[in-house]
């Protein structure tokens, strides 16, 4: 039976859903109260990988998402994943021997990585210059995700595919079929479907909170963690002018994440250090020179480009840290997704959701990852 699905976001997350339903043979229509990919998706470092990450089952679904971004690619699925590896850099004695303790502890799970010495990573990056390097890193099958490219791309194949798109509109009321909006001029717009998947990010949370369901996302407040941003959800995404000798890698040392930019220039960021104020304390806007400087001292061709680009946004976090994907009625008629870790599991998550939406089949990457394993939230 063709199924009618309607999708409740266009960010990275939605666009693969539609991609892949369309792709099933279902009829897709896709709603957002913007543009596609403008909201989270729009302000990520998009680093694709499983570097470090726990609980073993969440690392494990990490590992499928960068696995199928590698399938997407192979198909020739887009020039947006850009797998070049991750260089982890030590810049003295102490940050070395914690990385050959991570290196080891990896591998052991069988994670791709290898330990580099100075020289290596001079090899691997001729234009970094750090006076104290001790070593470093490199996990080869890591990469970046040109977020802007994948979506407008996943979209518009889905729409020459038959599916539908509807931008600007605001969802103002859910039911187990019928979803209404408000369109940017005021008018009131109906929907229905048999099957409505909310990947909204922290939108879910308050259309959720129209129907009764308290959805277990930390709220959309804007507020940083003070002295420890560890898990802050303010992101701060940075990008400098074009540049003439860049990185070859995404570069990670203490203090600063940096990657080739879609524009020609570098990206960076560093979570912690974003996280420190709230999006309307005016000292949040002095992240983005901080970690230029901190840039800079690795790369000096920096010093003669500017940060021609500065993205904010709040990142989706659910209550535990860990993704969510479920129904959320007992009907099987609304299902939610929301992660934190978007770009790397998208992939994946549109192949396993797309399937269990319709077909009923619950792949056993999503078996911890539903709903019951919160109290509030009950099927």
């Amino acid at each position: 039976m063709n199924q009618k699905v309607l999708i409740v976001g266009a960010g990275i997350i939605g666009c693969c859903l539609a991609d892949e339903l369309t792709r099933r043979g279902a009829t897709v229509t896709v709603i957002d109260a913007a543009e596609v990919g403008s909201a989270t998706s729009a302000a990520t470092f998009a680093w694709v990988n499983s570097n470090d990450k726990t609980p073993s089952e969440y690392s494990e679904l990490n590992v499928l998402g960068l696995q199928a971004h590698e399938r997407s690619a192979a198909r020739g699925g887009g020039r947006w994943f850009h797998q070049i590896g991750n260089l982890q850099i030590a810049q003295n004695d102490d940050e070395m021997k914690a990385l050959e303790l991570k290196v080891t502890r990896l591998t052991s799970n069988g994670y791709d990585v290898k330990l580099l010495t100075a020289d290596d990573v001079r090899e691997l990056e001729p234009n970094l210059q750090s006076p104290g390097l001790a070593g470093g890193a490199l996990y080869p099958k890591e990469g970046w995700i040109d977020t802007p490219t994948m979506c407008t791309s996943l979209l518009n194949r889905a729409i020459s595919a038959g599916a539908s798109f509807e931008p600007y509109e605001t969802v103002t009321a859910l039911g187990s079929k019928t979803v209404t909006t408000t369109t940017a001029d005021g008018s009131t717009r109906h929907y229905d479907a048999d099957i409505i998947i909310l990947a909204a990010g922290n939108g879910i949370r308050p259309i959720l909170a129209t129907t009764g369901i308290d959805f277990p996302t930390l709220e959309q407040t804007g507020n940083g963690a003070g002295g420890d941003a560890k898990n802050a959800g303010i992101g701060i995404i940075s990008t400098t002018g074009p540049v003439d000798s860049g990185i070859r890698h995404i570069v990670r040392a203490e203090g600063i994440a940096m990657r080739p930019a879609r524009n020609g220039g570098i990206t960076f960021a560093d979570h912690p250090t974003g996280g420190k104020w709230d999006l309307d304390d005016p000292r949040v806007w002095t992240v983005p020179t901080l970690l230029l400087e901190r840039a800079r001292e690795l790369y000096p061709a920096l010093r003669t480009v500017a940060t021609e680009n500065v993205s904010l946004g709040i990142r989706v976090l659910p209550e535990d840290g860990l993704t969510i994907a479920d129904w959320v009625d007992e009907n099987h008629s609304i299902y939610a997704v929301a992660t934190h870790s978007g770009v790397t599991l998208s992939a994946h998550l549109a192949e396993v959701v797309a399937e269990e939406v319709l077909t009923g089949e619950r792949h056993k990457s999503l078996r911890t990852f539903g709903l019951s394993r919160f109290a509030t939230v009950a099927h």
